[in-house]
């Protein structure tokens, strides 16, 4: 537990960067299923979609996506924001908005308008990717893993191939990262025949958790120095 925790800078924290991961892979499983086969981080696939809708002349789908990705944007665009005003806590704000908007997604009715519900997760899940994205001083994606794939393979390529020891630890980290998003994922899929949609609180629970042990393990070390 102290190598995943104690980790400086601590938003680089181990256990901070999987549990972020397991719940970006829960949430775009929850809303590819319950919400009209959109993904809430997952741009890549959501341009995809896009294009497919386009061609078939869908327009609810078309508005569904570019919704997606333009919240998505924004949300970066806003984490850039608060950590130029918020000095010390910044990362604490930055989780807040995913946290109210899993809440109230939760208690909406299926048949609630998609085109709103997935642009304001997707708007959250961008602020929090963008607020964690080092793990032990390594770029990762805590939404969404084609990156995290594919250097988890480079790093294992260089460990085994070229005898690289220092590729070790990242390739470790890296291959944690994906499986932990894919049993995000796959838990997300097996709960939501029972709680519908209510399923993406387990993710609400889970990062509130991970927000208040990073404010008051971060409230410690500030008073240590």
């Amino acid at each position: 537990m102290h190598n995943l925790i104690d980790q400086h800078p601590l938003a680089e924290a181990r256990l901070f960067a999987v549990a972020l991961t397991f719940c970006g892979g829960f949430t775009d499983a929850f809303t590819y299923i319950q919400c009209n086969h959109t993904l809430a981080a997952a741009q890549t696939g959501n341009i995809v979609f896009l294009s497919a809708a386009l061609a078939n002349h869908n327009l609810l789908g078309v508005v569904d996506r570019l919704a997606s990705l333009i919240a998505f944007i924004i949300g970066l665009a806003v984490v850039s924001i608060f950590h130029a005003h918020i000095t010390h806590y910044w990362r604490v704000f930055c989780l807040i908005p995913i946290l109210i908007i899993g809440v109230i997604v939760g208690g909406l009715p299926a048949s609630f308008p998609t085109y709103i519900s997935v642009p304001a997760i997707s708007f959250g899940l961008a602020m929090q990717n963008a607020a964690f994205s080092k793990i032990a001083g390594l770029g990762y994606s805590n939404v969404f893993t084609s990156g995290n794939i594919k250097k988890s393979v480079v790093a294992w390529s260089e460990y085994y191939f070229h005898h690289d020891q220092h590729q070790r630890q990242p390739a470790i980290d890296y291959s944690a990262i994906v499986v932990s998003f894919t049993l995000g994922a796959i838990v997300s899929a097996q709960v939501q025949p029972f709680l519908h949609m209510k399923t993406i609180w387990v993710a609400v629970l889970i990062i509130l958790i991970i927000n208040v042990t990073y404010y008051l393990k971060k409230w410690l070390i500030e008073g240590q120095k």
